[in-house]
């Protein structure tokens, strides 16, 4: 049998010598190559919405240098979707703030009419720029942003700066209002009109030394931020209490930090992650069954009150980190609780221990009699050279019976050889079955950083010889010990 010889057609392959009619082969245009066949591809070959996408990832400033590449990118930085102004560095010279707020309305001349995504500045408030702030949230408004940020706080010296910028409620109509997704604002008054819609779709709001806020103002603008999922606030002053009654099912993230308020109470199931920095305060997130992080640093607390009020505040929480500065400790074991931790599987515990609560330190086991499920404990402590060796306080065998079934791991930092130090040590790992690491550190975490005339090499080894011995003879088969 006679067979035709294969003819090729592109990449398909006919044995019959005929020219198949479904399949046209065209040759590809000559593309310039790189030398290794791979062809060049230059910046202006790219399509412009993907040109727009990079050009949204540099700053306002670089974006207009653009202009100056090429006659088709002239004008290709005005669709830029993303605008960033930064004129911190331009207060004080009258001139060069003339030339910011100009260049500022420059750029938003050019955008007008178009889709901006995002919009920040960066500007040290002075009350002449009021007119001009209102027409950047005017722009705002027209251009249909999502993210809208307003860093007006100055550098120093905040309390010479009395007048807040008042953010314009009452530019914002029903339409702006759900375009909203991230609202950034600082150095202003918050004050919405007894109207307020909220924000339906606001994702992120974050508020820094906000002033003439009110409980009453703040509760009315969240209890309508329905979608909210992260939520920050720093040094925003509201001298009663920061309480929102209406669920918010979306908040996964919530930050206050250095605010003079009273109590702290939230009604958020969602909530996964929660920053705390202040004065010893109640705290309130009983329906945050979700609770995975929670930091809290008290400026001044009773110890056993201030894990009372977080185990009726934050009863399912399963990281905790907990930074007491200044401490007092009470002397007793039990907090007289029917409640315990169930979440509990992480604890770091941070204490400040004064010279006059030397001989309480093993009062802390009263955290781990209502935490009975944790797996990781770390305790670090930080005292005065007086701590060292400190022989007061009572024995652990004082301790009312308690077991530690799941604890696996122990690390205490901060240690001195104190007599509270070592009993506290003991307890655990008698009181420890399934114990598998021990870690004990001479190094005080804040202290020897500020002072490190303090540490004293003779003094560790000694401290840690007190330990040592016992603690091997303690530790079940198989544990691991480490002492630095």
């Amino acid at each position: 049998m006679f067979l035709a010889p294969a003819v090729a057609m592109g990449n398909y392959l006919t044995s019959t010598g005929t020219k198949p009619e479904e399949h046209v082969h065209v040759k590809p245009a000559r593309r310039s190559t790189n030398g290794k066949g791979r062809p060049n591809i230059k910046l202006q070959d790219l399509p412009e919405d993907v040109l727009c996408s990079i050009l949204s990832k540099l700053p306002a400033k670089e974006v207009v240098r653009t202009s100056v590449l090429a006659s088709e990118w002239k004008s290709l930085w005005t669709a830029c979707p993303k605008l960033s102004f930064n004129g911190a560095h331009t207060h004080g010279v009258k001139q060069h703030a003339q030339v910011f707020v100009d260049r500022v309305n420059a750029v938003l001349r050019k955008h007008r009419g178009k889709f901006v995504e995002d919009l920040e500045v960066k500007f040290m408030f002075e009350s002449k720029l009021v007119h001009h702030l209102d027409n950047w949230i005017r722009f705002a408004i027209s251009s249909r942003t999502k993210k809208l940020a307003f860093d007006l706080a100055p550098s120093s010296n905040l309390l010479r700066h009395g007048y807040h910028y008042t953010f314009p409620f009452h530019l914002l109509d029903k339409e702006s209002l759900s375009c909203l997704h991230f609202l950034q604002l600082s150095f202003v008054c918050f004050k919405p009109p007894s109207h307020f819609a909220g924000l339906p779709n606001l994702r992120k709001l974050d508020l820094y030394l906000l002033k003439g806020t009110t409980r009453q103002d703040l509760e009315n603008i969240l209890g309508n931020c329905c979608k909210l999922e992260c939520l920050s606030l720093v040094r925003c002053h509201l001298n009663d209490e920061l309480r929102v009654v209406q669920p918010l099912s979306h908040l996964h993230y919530l930050k206050v930090i250095y605010c003079e308020i009273t109590k702290i109470e939230f009604h958020a199931a969602s909530l996964s992650t929660f920053l705390y920095d202040g004065t010893y305060i109640p705290i309130a997130l009983r329906h945050a069954s979700k609770l995975e992080n929670a930091k809290i640093s008290f400026r001044g607390a009773v110890f056993q009150h201030a894990v009372a009020s977080l185990l009726s505040g934050l009863p399912d929480v399963q990281n905790l980190t907990l930074d007491v500065l200044i401490l007092r400790l009470e002397t007793r074991w039990a907090l007289n609780s029917p409640r315990v931790f169930s979440q509990l599987r992480h604890v770091q515990i941070m204490l400040m221990i004064s010279y006059e609560d030397h001989d309480k330190i093993l009062y802390i086991v009263s955290f781990l009699r209502v935490a009975p499920f944790i797996e990781r404990l770390e305790v670090h402590f930080n005292g005065t050279s007086t701590m060292w060796f400190a022989n007061e306080g009572p024995s652990r065998q004082e301790i009312p019976p308690c077991e530690y079934t799941h604890l696996k791991n122990i690390r205490v930092s901060g240690f001195r050889g104190a007599r509270g130090q070592v009993e506290f040590l003991m307890h655990i790992v008698e009181n420890a079955p399934v114990i598998q690491v021990v870690t004990v550190d001479t190094t005080q975490r804040l202290t020897d950083a500020w002072d490190p005339d303090e540490v004293k090499p003779e003094f560790n080894s000694d401290a840690l010889d007190m330990v040592r011995g016992p603690l091997l003879d303690r530790l079940p088969s198989g544990a691991k010990i480490f002492l630095a």
